[in-house]
């Protein structure tokens, strides 16, 4: 795969504007529709029985040969629809999402608000805006879907496509999982540039639409970022070193990005499934006055992480172009499905008033937010009434489920007892107390005189291994009484702070002098991601990340660094030996006074280690050390 990617992405540039060839105009298959008339989201229809269909992940519809062909062939159509049509793939991808900064759907801008796009971020809207936005993609492929199902000319094959094409929901994929074996953390559909596909005019060699999205044409006034607005088609990771101008993408650094994220990634959402109990502290990255020390993760700053890692300088890394990457919608899909499971968590939890953070197509920074705030630009009806969250708060309201909160047959807390023992297994198995008990059975008797160096005060390295690799302690040395104690940094900075992505990264001793090399160094402890900050609004909101610490101090445990978790040996080693840098977008170093409102803290709470089958239930995180900007004792 690895050895034909560039040769695969060349040849996928000269075969750019092929699509399926049905035998007729594409354009005549698709509904199009005047830009003044409204475009209404529907829930889907069901099935017959009344079940409702589930979204897949993307493994599992790739397995089933009739949908995933309805899945491609849909989602090409859709990408090959004009640019002009308010249901194309352009104008429903970024159209709302981001650039070209224009009216959808007769939905006008506020004043102030026509340089960005519709998406609602650092806002308590995130998670409930983007249902009826992905509704909006699911509602025009499943359209295509059925359309592309009754045009096979065989009888029987015809129906069964019509059978698929019935209950066709959106997949997503899992990025927080492990790939099975045999295929690539980013899963192997992605990273060709064309595919052989069936169709019903048989197999054809076509543009893969999980790939790239190709512009037809491309819209140099709405790009106006370079180099961006030289390239054809989006990108992931592009070697402009190869080409400025038609750079071949790098599906294999993303892979690796990815992938180095993931222990971090599963941290974290542990963290979140097993202590965040406010919809609004799980929701959104935007910091408010009342969070505590325990409320600066969110499903939003995780996700962000996927964004600048799918993307490695390409369009996903930009919020006003990511979106036209087809990543985007299987990314956000699941995003959507960590939402339901943590509804199902938490069935009372939902969202209280608070300001937004950013200023969007139809909202100004500041400006409060309810359940009952309109999420523009979808509407529910005919006449004119918006989606909103209350009316968005369950999938079901647009047709849709997830095999991981699907309630059918289920009573009671049996699925969310259920959903609580897939988690634990998921996330908490892949953790560092399961490879600590794991290790326990195979370990090194040296492991014990690193430990009782540490007693004796002795530190070693200036740049000590805390990855994976490294030795782990014995059990004894960092859990006693099934407790101990978990440490978080937490980070808060203007939305504003900086013209773009950047990556607070801390390490045990200095960081490597080339910054190329911050991310891949082995006393790397921790990074905080922030994304989609800008210049021009004038916000005065602050926007919160955290990661996780404790793995890597476990790892300092058993390297002999420090005797145990216990604060009074982790604060004195942290005070001496924790230093920090900031990575911009471009691999370049980022001068933290620059940065306005930047808040960073260590923190810890005693955490009772789970049952088999349990989340783990965390006390309250208590400020150890105000680290930047200036240190001290919390």
């Amino acid at each position: 795969m690895r050895g034909t990617l560039l040769l695969g992405g060349l040849f996928g540039i000269l075969t750019a504007a092929q699509s399926y060839n049905y035998g007729v105009d594409v354009q005549s298959l698709t509904r199009r529709q005047e830009s003044s008339d409204r475009v209404v989201v529907k829930p889907l229809p069901i099935i017959r029985n009344g079940t409702i269909p589930l979204r897949p992940e993307i493994r599992e519809i790739k397995a089933d040969r009739y949908r995933w062909d309805l899945f491609i062939l849909a989602l090409s159509m859709l990408q090959y629809t004009s640019q002009d049509d308010p249901r194309s793939w352009y104008q429903i991808a970024v159209g709302i999402h981001g650039v070209p900064f224009e009216p959808w759907s007769g939905v006008e801008s506020v004043e102030g608000g026509n340089m960005s796009g519709y998406c609602m971020h650092s806002s308590v809207l995130f998670p409930t805006w983007h249902r009826p936005y992905l509704a909006l993609f699911e509602q025009e492929l499943y359209e295509k879907a059925n359309t592309i199902a009754g045009m096979f000319p065989n009888g029987t094959e015809r129906q069964t496509y019509q059978e698929a094409a019935r209950s066709f929901r959106m997949p997503y994929w899992d990025w927080s999982l492990e790939a099975p074996e045999g295929d690539e953390h980013f899963p192997g559909v992605f990273w060709n540039a064309t595919i052989s596909q069936y169709g019903p005019r048989g197999i054809q060699l076509v543009r893969n639409p999980l790939y790239s999205y190709y512009f037809h044409p491309k819209d140099e006034e709405a790009f106006i970022w370079t180099p961006l607005n030289t390239w054809d088609e989006t990108k992931r990771a592009p070697n402009v070193n190869i080409s400025e101008n038609a750079p071949p993408s790098n599906n294999s650094l993303v892979n690796a990005a990815l992938l180095s994220s993931l222990p971090e990634i599963q941290q974290r959402l542990l963290g979140l499934f097993s202590n965040s109990k406010s919809f609004n502290d799980f929701g959104t990255k935007v910091w408010s006055i009342t969070n505590n020390a325990s409320a600066a993760d969110s499903i939003e700053s995780i996700h962000d992480i996927i964004h600048i890692n799918g993307g490695l300088k390409g369009h996903m890394t930009y919020v006003p172009v990511s979106a036209f990457d087809p990543l985007f919608i299987l990314h956000h899909t699941m995003t959507d499905r960590l939402l339901a499971m943590w509804q199902i968590l938490n069935p009372d939890a939902w969202m209280t008033p608070m300001p937004s953070g950013e200023t969007t197509f139809t909202s100004i920074a500041g400006e409060m937010q309810d359940s009952t705030t309109p999420l523009t630009p979808f509407f529910a009806t005919e006449d004119g009434t918006f989606w909103n969250s209350d009316m968005a708060r369950a999938t079901e309201a647009f047709g849709y489920s997830y095999a991981d909160t699907d309630s059918s047959g289920k009573k009671g807390d049996e699925l969310r007892d259920e959903l609580t023992r897939k988690i634990t297994e998921w996330y908490g198995d892949r953790g560092w107390i399961a490879a600590l008990e794991r290790s326990q059975h195979t370990q090194d008797p040296t492991q014990e005189k690193r430990h009782d160096k540490a007693r004796s005060g002795h530190l070693s390295g200036i740049r000590p291994d805390v990855t994976d690799n490294a030795p782990d302690p014995p059990v004894s040395a960092v859990i006693k009484n099934g407790r101990y104690t978990d440490w978080v940094i937490n980070a808060r900075v203007n939305i504003e702070a900086f013209a773009g992505n950047f990556q607070v990264l801390f390490f045990i001793g200095p960081p490597p002098i080339d910054a190329s090399q911050w991310l891949a160094a082995r006393n790397r402890a921790a990074k905080v991601t922030f994304m989609g900050t800008r210049h021009q609004t004038g916000s005065r909101s602050m926007m919160a990340g955290s990661s996780p610490l404790t793995a890597a101090l476990v790892k300092l445990v058993g390297a002999g660094e420090i005797p145990s978790l216990d604060p009074k040996h982790v604060v004195p080693f942290l005070e001496e030996r924790l230093q920090f840098a900031v990575l911009g977008g471009q691999d370049t170093e980022v001068d933290a006074y620059e940065l306005e409102g930047l808040h960073i803290t260590i923190n810890s709470g005693e955490m009772v280690v789970p049952e088999k089958g349990s989340l783990s239930q965390q006390g309250p995180l208590t400020c150890r050390m105000k680290y930047w900007p200036e240190r001290s004792l919390c």
